[in-house]
């Protein structure tokens, strides 16, 4: 018996709201729209949830997993439709003994696995926070302004382990390693994924919108070609408040460095088509539908052997403590 080297998946690009019930209900049409094409693994952006101006109102949001609403809801559609889930949130950490939850006013920002029964298969925590100062442009009067500084360790938590790949049973659809956003900066995680078994790697994002016309693209292709792994990069798309735009341009690519789907970006925008592209985001969001076709991993590290290649008898393993 042959196994299926094929699976349909869906790369999806949404506008997260503040609010989480409409985001689920954005989520939920554009997960089923793609499960009625044929994909059996559907992937959503980083801060699926919400994506909030608020500080106090986002810790309020973020519950553990057992009480958070938004996975909770997901999980239901996932096993109402028997596709896996892929998407990241806003996670509360869980109440430890002799420390009151309250305390503890930061939360994780974490990836899901949902499987396709509605369990979740694993939880990634985002090891690397994006605390940076961008320059900006002079002003009209050739002033130059104060850098834009954000600190997401000021309110996230920091997570503290690598997740090993997980395989979700789905046939053809390999091992998943977890990801988030700014992680891809950080090659040793990949690199100690890829030898753990991730055949995909994922990075569901919400990028700023200079660091994503400026290194975006490159970063997500620079991954599928180093690590000779397919890689699912699905991006949050537009402005999420007045002090929020995030870059959009949902990518896919095979182990070859092949594009094999791309969503608009912020600067793919047309004049004049802004309310158009407006009421999709605000409706149902997009996605595109690519196969995961695993003759082509094999073909690709078959014929560019990284990983017997690798000196680690000289420079030793990334990560090699990590079984």
């Amino acid at each position: 018996m042959t196994t299926r080297s094929k699976t349909t998946i869906a790369v999806a690009q949404i506008r997260s709201t503040e609010d989480p019930v409409h985001n689920l209900e954005i989520s939920r049409r554009v997960i089923r729209k793609a499960a009625a094409g044929g994909a059996k693994a559907i992937f959503l952006p980083e801060a699926s949830d919400f994506i909030n101006q608020s500080f106090e109102e986002s810790r309020r949001l973020s519950l553990p997993l057992p009480q958070h609403e938004y996975t909770l809801g997901l999980q239901d559609t996932a096993k109402e439709l028997g596709v896996v889930i892929s998407v990241g949130i806003h996670e509360g950490p869980e109440k430890q003994e002799g420390i009151e939850e309250e305390e503890e006013k930061r939360f994780y920002n974490s990836h899901v696995i949902i499987g396709g029964d509605g369990s979740v298969l694993a939880c990634y925590r985002k090891l690397h926070l994006y605390d940076v100062e961008l320059t900006k442009p002079p002003n009209e009067d050739g002033t130059i302004p104060p850098p834009q500084r954000t600190g997401e360790s000021d309110r996230i938590l920091p997570g503290e382990e690598v997740v090993r790949p997980v395989d979700t049973g789905i046939e053809g659809l390999g091992k998943l390693g977890l990801e988030i956003c700014y992680d891809i900066r950080f090659p040793e995680l990949s690199l100690i994924l890829t030898r753990l078994g991730a055949t995909t790697l994922l990075f569901p994002s919400a990028f700023m919108v200079k660091t994503g016309r400026d290194h975006w693209a490159t970063l997500v292709r620079s991954q599928a070609i180093q690590n000779q792994a397919f890689v699912i990069a699905s991006a949050q798309y537009g402005a999420h408040n007045p002090k929020r735009t995030s870059w959009g341009e949902s990518l896919a690519f095979d182990p070859w460095g092949k594009q094999l789907g791309r969503l608009r970006s912020v600067d793919d925008t047309p004049p004049g088509s802004d309310e158009a592209i407006e009421k999709i985001y605000e409706e149902e969001g997009e996605y595109f539908l690519v196969d995961i076709d695993h003759a082509v991993l094999k073909e690709t590290r078959s014929q560019i052997p990284l990983a017997v290649q690798r000196r680690t008898d000289i420079y030793g393993s990334v990560g090699e403590k990590i079984q």
